[in-house]
């Protein structure tokens, strides 16, 4: 039982690095688009999206950990 609650948040936390990306990609890295007017607001709802993937999986993260004590 220890070892799925470590596997859980190992997880979470795999989770949390991928939501991170996603949220900081377009302003960084990978920016959607060249022209700015017509992709700013596929760049806000993939930061938001990015952004709510990391919340749950703190979320879940916070719940695996309290479940281990």
């Amino acid at each position: 039982m220890v070892i799925d609650m470590k596997l859980q948040i190992i997880l979470n936390m795999v989770i949390l690095i991928l939501g991170l990306v996603v949220a900081i990609a377009p302003w960084t890295f990978a920016p959607v688009c060249i022209i700015e007017m017509r992709c700013w607001l596929t760049r806000d709802v993939e930061t938001v999206l990015g952004i709510a993937i990391a919340v749950l999986a703190l979320v879940g993260m916070y719940k695996g950990m309290e479940e281990q004590l």
